[in-house]
């Protein structure tokens, strides 16, 4: 819930307005009506305030647990300024516009029909969060292999074979040219593992920020047309959108899984 749902929430005007009552009622009778009122309303504004503040902020306190969660401990944290730190940090953008937009209309129905576009889009970023973790998983692994090394070591064994009789020698060679050819092989299917899973991350982001724009225009065309099943059907494209990405983060990722499982036999 956001600051401007604080304003409105019933509980917080009821609560303000009890405790300002309750102040008119004690100083009027101690120092007379015109003394009781503006302590009343004193009273009530301050109750007020205090209970919108703590609203805000326990709302904030509840949102950063749940981003933390959508952390996988067992993934690192993307790298500062590499790709999936890039593409996070704008997916992160959108879905914080995104959450803005979901709070703003002051029309309650409008303001429950769009908020599943909120809690989808939450779930995509949550995705994405975790793609990142992979994504700079991959690259840490890449580093670790000397894929320079290995091609000058297969040129050169490679070189070495031609015209080597068959033999001891021979056998030794091919044995270690299967060693590094082994190990490029693996080096190509981690790079294209991480193409493949930045492309998705890309086409997610990019998606979001789409969303921004044509969420703007729902607001806007609600706002002077009043809304009406116009409304409803925009909120329904929306959202099925999300659900897309997600369901098209969930296919790469498993056409990933795939991929390595073919390769390694496993």
């Amino acid at each position: 819930m956001g600051v401007r749902q604080h304003l409105t929430e019933p509980w917080g005007i009821v609560a303000a307005g009890l405790m300002g009552g309750l102040g008119v009622a004690v100083t009027g009778a101690l120092a007379g009506f015109p003394v009781g009122v503006p302590v009343g309303l004193g009273i009530a504004g301050v109750v007020y305030a205090v209970r919108v503040g703590l609203g805000a902020i326990t709302d904030h306190a509840a949102a950063a647990p749940a981003a933390a969660a959508d952390l996988d401990p067992r993934l690192p944290a993307p790298t500062r300024g590499g790709d999936a730190e890039r593409w996070l940090r704008r997916a992160e953008g959108a879905v914080g516009t995104l959450r803005q937009q979901t709070e703003s209309p002051r029309d309650p129905v409008l303001r429950d029909q769009i908020s599943d576009v909120d809690d989808q889009a939450a779930g995509v970023l949550a995705d994405l969060r975790r793609f990142a973790g992979q994504v700079t998983l991959l690259e840490q692994t890449l580093a670790n292999i000397p894929v320079d090394r290995l091609r000058t070591e297969r040129g050169s064994i490679e070189r070495g074979l031609r015209g080597l009789a068959a033999g001891t020698l021979r056998e030794e060679r091919e044995r270690a040219l299967h060693a590094v050819v082994d190990q490029l092989d693996v080096a190509g299917r981690l790079g294209e593992a991480r193409e493949t899973l930045l492309a998705r991350m890309q086409s997610a982001v990019l998606g979001l920020e789409g969303l921004v724009t044509r969420l703007a225009e729902l607001l806007a065309l609600h706002a002077t047309t009043g809304g009406g099943s116009l409304t409803s059907t925009r909120v329904a494209e929306l959202t099925s959108d999300l659900e897309g990405m997600r369901a098209g983060l969930a296919e790469a990722e498993r056409v990933s899984r795939e991929g390595f499982s073919r390769s390694w036999k496993i």
